[in-house]
C-alpha cells in the first residue's frame, strides 16, 4: 500500500517560498493498494494536482474519494479534480452523514452560481454519493473503517487496511481532555481511550497535529490537536510511524521542523519506539506489512446504512443543567432541526426510560440531592432494555471528570466546560446519529464476572484454528443448509469466533452480536426473521453486512455450567425452524462442549 501527501496544510492553502518543503496545499491524501484500487482521502486544494496526476498516469477511469468533513479546507479542490470531468469514468464520493442536507447537497453548495461557474450537475463522470456512520466497508480489496473525530463539524476518521498494512487518517480532532491536549497523557478521558483503539498497532497514522500545547489553551473548542497529544495516543496505540498534518498556515518550513524535532524528543523521553516525520506535500510512504495481517481491525457492521427514523422523531432529555448550558444545548439542537430540548425531573427520567426508549439523556452537575455520576448508576439499574441502549451524556467542568467511576456507572460520554454551540453541535450530531440506528444490546447476565472466569478458564480465546471445532461448524452448516455456522466465546467486550464458516472474521463487537443474547438463557434462541424483532431489526448486521435475516443459537456450557458461548446457524433470508431441526442444533452443541472441556461430558446428558 503506498501513500502520498497531495495537501498537507489545514485551514487554508499557504502557498509561497516559505512553505515549499511542506507545501501549501490543503488536506489531501492519496492511498493505492498493491492492486491499484485508488483512494483519495480529503479533497483540499491539492486534489487538483492530483487529478492531473491521474490523467497523466492513465488512472482517472475510476476511484474513491473519502471526506472526513465538508469544511472548505477539506473539499475546496472537489470542483477543480479533473477526472470528475472525463466522460465514462466512475467516482464515489463517501462522507459523513449529516443531520440535515445530504452529503451531495452540502458538496454542491460551494459550486452555486454566486460562487462558482461550474455546477456539481456538469460532472461528466459518473459520480455516486455515499453517506456513512461509524462502521466499516470495503472498497475493492481495501477495508475502511470509520469512526467519528472530536471537531466542530461531524468529522469521521478512516482506518484503511490493505496488503496487511494499515494506515489511519484522523484529521480534525481536538481531545476529548483538554488536560490531555496540554500533554498531560494521563488526564485522557474515555473519548481519547476509544481514539487510542481506532489507531491501534496502525503501521502509520495521519494525524492533526496544528497545535503545541503552549498554543492549545487559546484554541479549545475549535477543533484541533497539539503535537503533544499526537505522540501520546500513538504511544499508546503502538503505531509504527506517526506523520504530523494539518500544519497551522502560519508557520513557516522551519517552525514545522522545529515541530517534528520536539515530537521526536517527546518519543525519546518517553522511551518509545515511534519513528515520527512531518508530512510533506509530495512525499510517499510505502507500507509493507503482509507479515502484519493479525493487526487488522475485527469485522465491523456496515456504515453504509440509513437510519429509519427522522431526527424530528429523536427524544433528548436533560436534567440538573444550569442555564447557560441549556442555552448552548438548546441553539445547537435548533441549529439541526433537534426538537428542543428542556429541562425534566429525575423522577420523569426514569419514567420515560421505563416506558420508552429516549434518543439521548444529558445530565448536568446542578441536579438536586444526587450527582450526575450516582444518577447515571441509578437509571442503568432501571429494569427493561431502554436504560441498558440509551446514552447517558454527563456535563461537567474538566476537573470534576472522576478517573473511572464514570464507565463503571454506564456514562456514555462526557461533555466538558467551555463548550461553544459549534462543539455541542458536533457532539449532538455524533450522539443522535448514533442513537438513531438503533438495537438492543444484550444486558449483561446476573453473573458476568463469573461467566467470564469461566471463558478465560477454558484458554481458547485468540487461539488457532483447530479442526475439532471446525467440523462442528461445517456439519452445521450443511445440516441446516445455512451459509453461516459460528462458534462463539462471548468474551467482556466481543464475540470471538473458535470456529466460523462461511464468515471471514474472527471475532465482532459483542453490542451488535447475537450471541451475546443467547447466553442469556439455557434455550436455544430462533428468531426467524431479524426484521421483525424489535431487537434486532436495525442491528448493524441485519441492515448492512453481512445481512443477517435467520438466526439460530444454543448457549454452550462449561464443566461448572457457565453460559460461555453459543454454536448458531445464520442465514441471509427469513427462515424457521423445526422441533426435530431444534434438537439437531442441541445435540450439536452438546459435542461442542466436549471439545470445549472434556469434563462437560459427565454433566451433559
Amino acid at each position: 500500500m503506498q501513500v502520498r501527501f497531495w495537501g498537507t496544510r489545514g485551514s487554508i492553502a499557504t502557498p509561497g517560498g516559505a512553505t515549499l518543503r511542506y507545501g501549501g496545499n490543503t488536506s489531501c491524501v492519496e492511498v493505492m493498494s498493491d492492486s491499484g484500487a485508488t483512494i483519495l482521502i480529503d479533497a483540499g486544494t491539492g486534489a487538483n494536482a492530483l487529478g492531473k496526476a491521474l490523467i497523466e498516469q492513465g488512472r482517472a477511469m475510476r476511484g474513491h474519494i473519502l471526506i472526513s468533513h465538508t469544511h472548505w479546507d477539506h473539499i475546496q479542490g472537489l470542483p477543480f479534480f479533473a477526472p470528475l470531468f472525463v466522460a465514462g469514468a466512475e467516482w464515489h464520493i463517501y462522507g459523513p452523514r449529516g443531520i440535515g442536507p445530504s452529503l451531495r447537497e452540502v458538496l454542491s453548495a460551494q459550486m452555486d452560481y454566486n460562487y462558482f461557474p461550474v455546477t456539481l450537475n456538469q460532472f461528466a463522470a459518473d459520480v455516486q454519493y455515499h453517506e456513512i456512520v461509524e462502521g466499516g466497508f470495503g472498497i475493492e480489496d481495501v477495508r475502511i473503517a470509520t469512526q467519528y473525530l472530536n471537531h466542530p463539524a461531524l468529522t469521521v476518521g478512516y482506518r484503511v487496511e490493505a496488503d496487511g498494512a494499515s494506515m489511519v487518517y484522523a484529521s480534525d480532532h481536538e481531545p476529548h481532555s483538554p488536560h490531555a491536549g496540554e500533554g498531560h497523557a494521563d488526564e485522557a478521558e474515555s473519548g481519547d481511550a476509544e481514539h487510542v483503539e481506532f489507531i491501534r498497532d496502525a503501521d502509520l497514522v495521519i494525524h492533526d497535529a496544528q497545535y503545541t500545547a503552549s498554543e492549545y489553551p487559546s484554541k479549545l473548542g475549535w477543533g484541533h490537536s497539539t503535537i503533544e497529544y499526537a505522540v501520546d495516543v500513538a504511544i499508546a496505540a503502538r503505531v509504527r510511524e506517526l506523520a504530523l498534518y494539518h500544519h497551522d498556515p502560519g508557520r513557516n518550513d522551519e517552525a514545522v521542523d522545529q515541530l517534528v524535532l520536539t515530537a521526536r524528543q517527546r518519543v525519546a523521553d518517553a522511551g518509545a519506539e515511534l519513528s515520527v516525520v512531518g508530512a510533506s506535500e509530495g512525499s510517499v510512504i510505502t507500507l509493507r506489512g503482509a507479515a502484519n495481517t493479525d493487526k487488522l481491525t475485527p469485522f465491523m457492521p456496515s456504515s453504509l446504512v440509513k437510519p429509519a427514523s427522522s431526527v424530528s422523531e429523536e427524544l433528548i432529555l436533560i436534567s440538573g443543567l444550569p442555564q447557560s448550558d441549556r442555552a448552548v444545548l438548546s441553539d445547537a439542537a435548533k441549529a439541526d432541526g433537534i426538537p428542543s430540548v428542556s429541562e425534566v425531573s429525575i423522577e420523569a427520567l426514569k419514567t420515560a426510560l421505563e416506558g420508552g426508549h429516549p434518543s439521548l439523556i444529558i445530565l448536568g452537575d446542578a441536579l438536586v440531592g444526587t450527582d450526575p455520576v450516582s444518577l447515571c448508576s441509578e437509571l442503568r439499574a432501571l429494569a427493561g432494555d431502554a436504560a441498558t441502549d440509551t446514552p447517558i451524556i454527563v456535563v461537567a467542568d474538566q476537573s470534576a471528570v472522576p478517573d473511572d467511576k464514570g464507565e463503571a456507572a454506564g456514562v456514555t460520554d462526557w461533555l466538558t466546560r467551555p463548550f461553544s454551540v459549534q462543539y455541542a453541535r458536533s457532539r449532538l450530531r455524533a450522539w443522535i446519529m448514533r442513537s438513531m440506528l438503533r438495537w438492543r444490546k444484550a444486558p449483561l447476565p446476573g453473573d458476568e464476572e463469573e461467566r467470564l472466569a469461566a471463558v478465560y478458564r477454558l484458554a481458547l480465546l485468540d487461539t488457532a484454528e483447530e479442526e475439532r471445532f471446525d467440523r462442528h461448524a461445517r456439519i452445521a452448516a450443511t445440516a441446516f443448509d445455512a451459509p453461516i455456522a459460528l462458534i462463539t466465546l462471548i468474551d467482556r467486550e466481543r464475540q470471538w469466533y473458535k470456529a466460523h464458516y462461511g464468515f471471514e472474521f474472527s471475532e465482532t463487537s459483542r453490542d451488535m452480536g447475537f450471541c451475546s443474547h443467547a447466553i442469556l438463557g439455557n434455550e436455544p434462541l430462533i428468531v426467524n426473521d431479524t426484521l421483525s424483532d424489535d431487537r434486532f431489526a436495525e442491528n448493524p448486521v441485519v441492515i448492512g453486512d453481512p445481512h443477517v435475516r435467520f438466526y439460530a443459537g444454543v448457549p454452550l456450557h462449561s464443566a461448572d455450567g457457565a453460559r460461555v458461548g453459543a454454536i448458531c446457524v445464520v442465514d441471509h433470508k427469513p427462515r424457521s425452524f423445526s422441533a426435530a431441526q431444534v434438537r439437531a442444533l442441541k445435540d450439536i452443541a452438546r459435542l461442542v462442549e466436549e471439545e470445549l472441556d472434556p469434563r462437560v461430558a459427565s454433566r451433559a446428558g
